[in-house]
């Protein structure tokens, strides 16, 4: 009977490896970003490798690092993107119901032998062509740098109308300022459009058809786009009595802001969640609050905060070269201090390279040292002032209060300072009003501030 009850065993055995070892599909949408996974397991038991494919095209066969398989879970490690995987075998062994996560964002992802539709996310506001208005591909000329772009103009406004041009905010985006899966400009500029107002948003350097490099450029660089745009405008005689404005949001406000100072062609100004006090100030507030936001303690968010002011300071006193040594040794002493919850989770070398690449250059340094009063008061132009109650990047009762008290006494007449209940840092109607919500929202961009944009600026005068 033993032989028997062993050639048994080895049959069931060799069962449960058949239903492993394959390929096993998923779909999920994560931050409004829509994706699909197929996982290849091979080999199991004796040698297990597990691979990754992309069924879309972007990726194909990529090896886990680590792959853990037990009678009930599955679990794997993609190191290089830091994602991870924890799942358990369905009861009839033909799915794996679990959790991904990337970062300090989790979401649920399910694994099946059937091969899954990809996830539609929902955008109603996006409008889609053709469009009921002209809408125009240009290339703009700034130096050595073309700048692709787009002229959308309202239709039967006459020739009178104002134009807008749109300038984004942090990270290499293009000119619709698409982020996990908005295109917020597209849906401002139609919107502005249907109501008579005229605008231009362009590519970031070295984006889409603009070219340059995004990684080297400075705050002055991205403000000489903004005023190349303007230029453009201004130079085209289909607009020799039409009011020039711009508009930026979050980083382009600072952008918009350098490029008036000097820009007498710029004839009003809108902020959208943009920094009213100084980059340092802005920077330090928002490491609290995205840290305590996301699920960190009070201690987390105090340190993290604290330490971003102290690296204001040095960065302040030295050059580029002469601020490594200080830095490194000013993080290293911090990081020995971060709460354990930090500390288990980000290593010191991680910590001390996202610092030094992110800050320590001309744009973190510009970035740091931006003090708006300075530029607001030289500006007499006419400026609007949004923020969003809910912003955690942009908090939005001390740079509102920098932008009341320090508009200029030429511009004070027709600028306005106010705040929108319930918005985040996109101006989105928000419920956790955290980052990782911005993609899973459905609403793009407040239809309450790009009323309150159209209103005032048709009736500037």
């Amino acid at each position: 009977m033993k032989p028997i009850l062993l050639f048994t065993l080895i049959l069931l055995t060799t069962s449960t490896f058949g239903q492993i070892n394959g390929t096993w599909h998923t779909s999920f949408s994560i931050m409004g970003n829509s994706n699909r996974m197929d996982l290849t397991i091979s080999n199991y038991p004796f040698n297990p490798v597990s691979k990754m494919s992309d069924p879309d095209g972007s990726y194909e066969n990529i090896v886990m690092d680590k792959l853990k398989i037990t009678d009930s879970t599955l679990s794997f490690l993609w190191t290089k993107i830091g994602l991870t995987f924890d799942g358990k075998f369905s009861k009839t062994g033909d799915s794996i119901v679990g959790v991904m996560s990337q970062m300090d964002v989790k979401w649920a992802a399910n694994f099946t032998r059937t091969e899954q539709e990809k996830i539609v996310v929902k955008r109603p506001q996006e409008p889609k062509a053709p469009f009921a208005y002209p809408v125009e591909e240009i290339l703009i000329q700034n130096g050595e740098n073309v700048l692709g772009a787009t002229l959308t103009l309202p239709l039967n406004a006459g020739s009178n109308y104002p134009i807008v041009v749109l300038a984004s905010g942090s990270g290499a985006q293009d000119r619709n300022c698409e982020l996990v899966g908005h295109k917020s400009f597209l849906v401002i500029a139609d919107y502005l459009a249907r109501n008579g107002i005229g605008s231009l948003r362009f590519d970031d350097r070295g984006v889409g058809k603009s070219t340059g490099s995004f990684q080297t450029a400075s705050l002055e660089d991205f403000a000489s786009d903004v005023n190349a745009c303007v230029t453009y405008l201004v130079q085209d005689p289909r607009f020799a009595g039409n009011k020039i404005g711009v508009a930026g949001h979050s980083e382009g406000g600072m952008h918009t802001l350098i490029a008036a100072k000097s820009n007498k062609k710029i004839q009003f100004i809108v902020q959208l969640a943009s920094v009213g006090t100084s980059g340092g100030e802005v920077l330090a507030e928002q490491n609290y609050l995205i840290s305590v936001t996301s699920g960190s303690s009070e201690e987390v968010g105090i340190w993290a905060k604290e330490t971003i002011t102290g690296i204001c300071g040095i960065l302040a006193a030295n050059s580029v070269d002469k601020a490594l040594d200080p830095l490194t040794k000013y993080i290293e002493s911090r990081y020995a201090m971060a709460p354990k919850e930090f500390t288990d989770v980000t290593s010191l070398s991680n910590y001390q390279m996202g610092i030094q690449m992110m800050l320590n250059n001309d744009w973190g340094r510009q970035f740091l040292g931006f003090q708006t009063a300075t530029y607001l008061k030289k500006i007499k132009v006419p400026i609007l002032a949004i923020n969003g109650s809910k912003d955690i990047q942009v908090p939005p009762v001390s740079n509102q209060a920098g932008f009341a008290n320090n508009f200029s006494k030429k511009s004070l007449p027709q600028s306005k300072a106010i705040v929108i209940d319930g918005l985040n840092h996109l101006f989105q109607k928000c419920t956790t009003c955290t980052i990782s919500e911005y993609g899973e929202l459905e609403e793009t961009f407040s239809e309450t501030v790009l009323r309150e944009m159209t209103v005032w600026i048709k009736g500037l005068h």
